[in-house]
């Protein structure tokens, strides 16, 4: 299986090339079995090409059109909404749109992670509902996520990730620790990292100008799924010559 992730940059701010264009060399020219696309505004009668397309509003409740969206060539997929607490259900507020399989796993996570940490929440009381937290006083979407879907994962094959506005290359930059307790904390929870057994280091996936090579896009799985995984790589000429969105679309194979 050839999964995809990509940050299509739908949001506006990439001006280099059109929405349009960025669905063309998506539809016509990448090779994927499965897509999670973040800040992506999916083309009238997208649902006739593939198995399964599912989308969701990366702010539900606002008037932008884009968010994060799910293509399938083989595997049928439904969206699936976990019971979470409601103690911080809305914090995460169209960051993940899950995927359950119709019969074939893995299931599919795709998270657009927002830079900024979540306001007005209590850290304490997560942290002592289990929660793990890189930071003392303030929290991030992904770290919610990531705490209310571990038992619903624990035993099952998934894939998890997109963009989420992380990387360890930052704690560098900003002499921090808050990424690599991150990444941390998600292994502790059960999502592992699928670059590791590919590359050592950090691959730029983020190539807005006059910004670090920050690889801000990654890609996690149980253990047994990362153990399967054949090859991990970073398709930069969708940026650089193409001009196609400030983000590098990851593609990773796993031998199912």
């Amino acid at each position: 299986m050839r999964i995809l992730t990509w940050n299509m940059a739908g949001a506006g701010f990439h001006k280099l090339a059109t929405h349009a264009q960025a669905w063309d060399w998506l539809l016509n020219n990448a090779e994927f079995d499965v897509a999670l696309l973040q800040e992506a505004i999916p083309p009238a009668g997208l649902e006739n090409s593939f198995r399964s397309a599912l989308f969701q509003k990366r702010f539900p409740n606002s008037k932008i059109k884009w968010g994060n969206c799910i293509l399938s060539r083989e595997i049928a997929y439904q969206e699936f909404t976990p019971t979470v607490d409601p103690r911080w259900e809305s914090a995460v507020n169209g960051s993940s749109l899950i995927a359950k399989p119709i019969g074939v796993e893995p299931w599919l996570i795709n998270i657009h992670s927002n830079a900024n940490h979540i306001p007005e929440f209590s850290i304490s009381e997560f942290t002592e509902a289990g929660g793990l937290s890189c930071h003392s006083k303030k929290l991030w979407e992904i770290e919610v996520i990531s705490h209310e879907l571990k038992t619903l994962l624990s035993d099952k094959s998934f894939v998890l990730g997109g963009d989420l506005n992380s990387a360890r290359l930052l704690d560098k930059i900003y002499k921090r620790s808050t990424n690599t307790r991150l990444w941390a904390n998600l292994e502790t929870q059960g999502y592992f990292d699928l670059r590791h057994p590919h590359s050592e280091d950090e691959q730029q996936t983020f190539f807005r100008k006059n910004t670090q090579p920050y690889q801000l896009d990654h890609l996690f799985s149980d253990a047994e799924t990362r153990a399967q995984s054949t090859s991990w790589k970073v398709l930069p000429y969708v940026v650089e010559e193409l001009q196609l969105s400030d983000h590098a679309p990851i593609i990773v194979e796993i031998s199912y």
